[in-house]
């Protein structure tokens, strides 16, 4: 395989998890939010980690089936996700930035920020907050926003880059200019 052929690889995995994300947000918009600790919350809850996580699998380092292009994939790749967030409004730019924050502190891993415990009175007993809350159904408006924006950038990367890596197209029919 050539490195056309995986990072056309990778682009399929970043449009796979961005439908996953899509449908999530779809999902948490037709949920109620609930009060904490109901079933309605813990749906809610459940879709928005699932969204978290597959956000950010696109915005993360993968490995190739083959090593000795894994430096070539990931560079490029992570060359067209700057571009693709430079691409988006301010709003959706923070957003993207909130959404990364929140899988690394909270979601993926379990930093001390993102509960902030606090012991009063020198006491045992930790108050801190909840990394897991979810956004509102505003926010989640704008994932779904800022996500169907990436699926067409990367659909149109994925095509792009198919042209090139492969002879055929999706249907047998030989690629122009190969």
């Amino acid at each position: 395989m050539t490195n056309h052929r995986y990072y056309h690889d990778r682009i399929t995995m970043a449009l796979d998890d961005l439908l996953r994300c899509q449908s999530y947000c779809r999902m948490m918009l037709k949920n109620p939010m609930g009060e904490s600790f109901s079933d309605e919350r813990v749906v809610y809850e459940s879709l928005f980690v699932a969204f978290i996580i597959s956000y950010g699998r696109v915005f993360n380092s993968s490995n190739t089936v083959d090593d000795s292009f894994r430096g070539e994939v990931s560079n490029k790749f992570g060359e067209f996700r700057a571009s693709i967030i430079r691409k988006q409004d301010s709003r959706l730019q923070k957003l993207h930035e909130r959404i990364k924050t929140k899988r690394n502190t909270a979601i993926a891993h379990s930093d001390a920020v993102s509960r902030n415990y606090q012991h009063y009175t020198n006491s045992p007993l930790a108050i801190g907050r909840n990394p897991y809350y979810p956004y509102d159904h505003e926010e989640v408006q704008w994932a779904l926003e800022l996500t169907s924006n990436l699926i067409v950038l990367v659909g149109e990367e994925q095509s792009r880059i198919g042209k090139i890596a492969f002879e055929r197209d999706l249907f047998g029919m030989p690629n122009e200019g190969t």
